[in-house]
């Protein structure tokens, strides 16, 4: 072992050690991933027979995108063992294996009930009103909200959207739902959709009507609609829409990666 400092041996080690993943990314099934909302899709190239080749690939971006799982969704292009061709894997990212739905009790704010999300989207305001002002903190705005609310008599509010107004002063702009307690659904919402939902999926008559704010794309390999619509909505909320509409899907072979255009609206 004439000529071998510490160093190598030590290397000489480290090599002969089996190969690990190096990447901290973890990987999640189907049924661990739909109860969860992605950050985003990410899609790596290269030779892979089948999706799962790709899992060291996904990782190592999931890690550089800052998160903590993966799920490998569809393989598009699939390679065989002699070919050049190079096939792109599609997979979703998130930032934790917290499911994203938590039930809440309901609260009140100065005799107000304060709806959550999932249940102000569902029902039709009677009155959204605008105010500024400058406040500190969230708290200090759902105060103002449900004075306002109370004002109105309203029995129950939600705070639609805050936004800057001034960055000179730092003042925003809050738009605050008011409901009755026997508020009607909304017409837009789609028939099949249920309450109790982060984003809801609007009618092909609303989609006509509506004006999108944005419209995403994504990946996957589905058998149906009910799977292509509730992948639209995991997507929606992670866009932090309020509202989607399934615009287009590309008609790939069976067992391809296809791919969903999809509106999105506040």
């Amino acid at each position: 072992m004439k000529g071998l400092n510490k160093s190598s041996i030590a290397l000489a080690v480290l090599l002969s050690l089996p190969v690990v993943n190096l990447y901290a990314a973890e990987p999640l099934s189907a049924k661990d991933s739909s109860h969860l909302i992605p950050m985003k899709e990410i899609a790596v190239t290269g030779k892979y027979l089948q999706a799962d080749n790709a899992a060291q690939d996904i990782s190592r971006a999931a890690d550089e995108a800052g998160a903590k799982f993966y799920h490998i969704k569809a393989i598009e292009n699939a390679t065989t063992a002699d070919s050049a061709d190079r096939a792109i894997v599609y997979a979703d990212i998130y930032e934790s294996n917290v499911p994203s739905a938590v039930k809440k009790e309901e609260t009140t704010a100065n005799g107000v009930v304060a709806y959550e999300r999932k249940k102000a989207l569902y029902y039709l305001p009677f009155e959204v009103v605008k105010f500024k002002g400058n406040y500190n903190n969230t708290s200090e705005i759902i105060n103002s909200a449900s004075k306002l609310a109370a004002d109105k008599k309203a029995y129950a509010f939600y705070v639609y959207s805050i936004s800057p107004a001034d960055v000179k002063n730092q003042a925003q702009d809050i738009d605050v739902a008011l409901y009755k307690k026997d508020a009607p659904v909304r017409d837009y919402i789609v028939k099949t959709s249920q309450q109790d939902q982060e984003a809801y999926e609007i009618s092909s008559d609303a989609f006509k009507k509506m004006k999108a704010y944005e419209t995403i794309s994504f990946h996957g390999v589905f058998n149906n609609t009910a799977e292509i619509s509730a992948a639209a909505q995991k997507q929606a909320i992670a866009h932090n829409a309020h509202f989607y509409f399934v615009k287009e899907v590309s008609a790939n072979p069976s067992g391809t990666a296809q791919t969903v255009y999809v509106s999105l609206y506040k």
